[in-house]
């Protein structure tokens, strides 16, 4: 059955007005925390490596944009080329950032739940052999998977849109949802659950300690922006691949298939939170946007400390 399956105007210009401000957000926050790290941190330790390397990722990410935003809105059409370079900029990245997210995740419960141990286990230079993996890894899979995608479908008129009705090949979608969701959801969650469980504990021996209760909050609440940003792609991907294969109906896959598009943004919207979520987990990372705002303010004010800003606003 021939299913001609096409962007629906209205769902064109939603996902460019979710785009735009993500892009944005995105760009600022990821700058700022790269110009930051790379002129200002003179001691790079595990958790600066492993967020500058997720600001890289996110910041690549965000600049493939474009091209999505570009190829929504007809008569517009990417060349070939610049299509599947953008497709495999963004889900490169997107992946990079998940492996790196779980990378930070599993340094964490090792600092936590063995501290004793960490220091044989923890150090900046394992952090930066697991980042030049991590790239390795993922980049040579997904130039495999995007040369396997692009030759398996005919050229579409939309970039990130799915035309027909062909089934993926099944072990791509096995790759995709093993390799690059299940197992690293599954390794996160451990970690995540393991941190609270020992925080939890220590709260109760601490009398309710106010820090760990923020860094109870801080591990949930990236375990859950984790699952809200990444799942729902994941999972419409995977219903796509049974209409696909199973039943073939038009209508049903023209809906997955924008319900699919729709997560695609929502996994962008990942790289403004991550900058959001480590500023509160990190006291380095929260160091830098300090330094960032006060120097904000000193240029826009004159004024470098509060002792100042005592003597010239509020008087002696």
């Amino acid at each position: 059955m021939v299913c001609n399956i096409s962007a629906n105007h209205t769902m064109q210009w939603a996902l460019i007005g979710m785009s735009i401000p993500v892009f944005l957000l995105g760009l600022i926050f990821n700058a700022m925390t790269l110009w930051a790290f790379c002129w200002k941190i003179r001691k790079w330790t595990e958790t600066i490596i492993y967020v500058t390397n997720l600001a890289v990722s996110d910041s690549v990410l965000l600049l493939s944009l474009p091209f999505k935003m570009y190829s929504y809105k007809p008569p517009r059409k990417l060349d070939s080329g610049l299509c599947a370079l953008g497709e495999l900029l963004y889900f490169v990245n997107m992946y990079v950032s998940i492996y790196i997210t779980v990378c930070i995740s599993m340094d964490r419960y090792v600092a936590v739940k063995h501290p004793l141990k960490a220091k044989r286990l923890r150090s900046p230079m394992k952090a930066a052999i697991a980042c030049v993996a991590i790239w390795t890894f993922v980049c040579l899979i997904g130039i495999i998977l995007q040369i396997k995608f692009t030759v398996e479908n005919e050229k579409t008129e939309f970039c990130f849109l799915k035309k027909n009705e062909k089934p993926t090949s099944i072990w791509i979608i096995i790759a995709i949802e093993l390799i690059g969701f299940i197992i690293p959801s599954c390794i996160l969650s451990f970690c995540s659950f393991q941190i609270i469980m020992t925080l939890c504990k220590k709260s109760k021996g601490s009398q309710g300690n106010l820090a760990f209760s923020r860094s109870i909050i801080i591990v949930a609440s990236n375990l859950i922006i984790f699952f809200i940003c990444f799942m729902p792609f994941h999972v419409g991907l995977l219903i796509q691949f049974l209409l696909e294969t199973l039943w073939n109906n038009c209508e049903m896959l023209k809906n997955v298939r924008n319900f699919i598009s729709v997560s695609t943004c929502m996994a962008s919207m990942n790289c403004c939170l991550d900058a959001i979520i480590y500023y509160f987990a990190s006291s380095e990372v929260a160091q830098v946007f300090n330094f960032l705002r006060q120097l904000s303010f000193t240029q826009i004010t004159g004024i470098s400390n509060f002792a100042d800003f005592k003597q010239k606003v509020i008087g002696p």
